[in-house]
């Protein structure tokens, strides 16, 4: 049966645009046995283990997929832009940030090379988050801006990529301390994200997050309670139970809890996050802690 699945690399693309990796890993992991060299199934393989948290195997997926172009002697297509962009954004969650911005680059060159406004979007989104992850703010802002600006002028309002650009740079705007200008932002790719993915999809959650983190900046606890009670309450039941993703809403909400004097709750939620983040270090040989305001690609 699996295999049967495994023939065509669209049978999982309503699994992944449903955010739903973990029925999806089995086919493409079928899929990777069958037919070895396909790089597309290896791209979404990489990816499906990168959103699930298991950022070494997305590791060497993505490198065994460019390893099979650059064989293959391809210079400037768009899938190995995609598999660049991919492999990128796998070495930013691993912080080998060097790494990431030499491969984003690349992909960047591609894209203008190939005269692709909306890739060229995606590889400065994606050379933003390096920048981000660097400290870099003031580098990483104009890059969200013009993701953000190309897809206004190349999207309906109403796609997930107006969404995506306009979380990420309302993340920045966070970081920047701006937060008049980052609370539309956030507030819109929310509003897209709920009407267009409903409210069970790790992409709604990490809105919810975002938008409870910056009423948490604000000092408006009791606005920020209700959206990080959500991300947790819904992460837990769609979200590995030691996914990153998962232990910062945690984090998130044991802060809104201890602030509005919910402190039994608070330590509750404080140690399952504390739990969750150091079997993800474990797993991944990661000395890090995960960024409780997420951004998307």
């Amino acid at each position: 049966m699996l295999a049967a699945l495994a023939r065509d690399p669209a049978v999982v693309e309503p699994m992944i645009d449903g955010g739903r990796y973990s029925d999806a890993l089995p086919i493409l992991e079928m899929g990777r046995a069958v037919y070895p060299d396909r790089v597309e199934s290896l791209n979404q393989l990489g990816n499906a283990y990168s959103e699930l948290g298991r950022l070494r195997e997305a590791q060497m997926t993505l490198e065994g997929a460019l390893k099979i172009e650059r064989a293959r002697g391809e210079t400037a297509t768009h899938q190995l832009a995609l598999t660049l962009n991919n492999l990128g954004l796998v070495y930013n969650k691993l912080h080998l940030l060097s790494k990431a911005e030499d491969t984003i680059s690349e992909a960047a060159q591609i894209h203008r090379f190939l005269d692709d406004r909306l890739g060229e979007a995606q590889a400065a989104m994606n050379l933003a988050s390096t920048y981000r992850a660097e400290g870099r703010l003031l580098d990483a802002e104009p890059l969200f801006r013009q993701a953000l600006t190309i897809r206004e002028q190349m999207l309906l309002e109403s796609d997930r990529d107006i969404a995506i650009a306009a979380n990420n740079l309302g993340v920045v705007l966070i970081d920047l301390k701006r937060w008049d200008e980052a609370a539309p932002l956030l507030a819109r790719a929310l509003s897209i994200w709920e009407r267009a993915l409903g409210e069970r999809h790790p992409q709604t959650l990490a809105a919810l997050n975002n938008l409870g983190v910056l009423y948490l900046h604000l000092g408006r606890f009791d606005a920020a309670e209700p959206y990080l009670a959500r991300a947790v309450k819904i992460g837990a039941e769609i979200l590995p139970p030691h996914h990153p993703h998962l232990a910062a809403y945690m984090n998130s909400y044991a802060l809104a809890l201890r602030k509005l004097d919910r402190k039994k709750e608070a330590r509750q939620f404080q140690e399952a996050a504390r739990e969750a983040r150091e079997h993800y270090d474990r797993a991944n040989a990661l000395g890090f802690t995960v960024d409780a305001r997420q951004t998307f690609h």
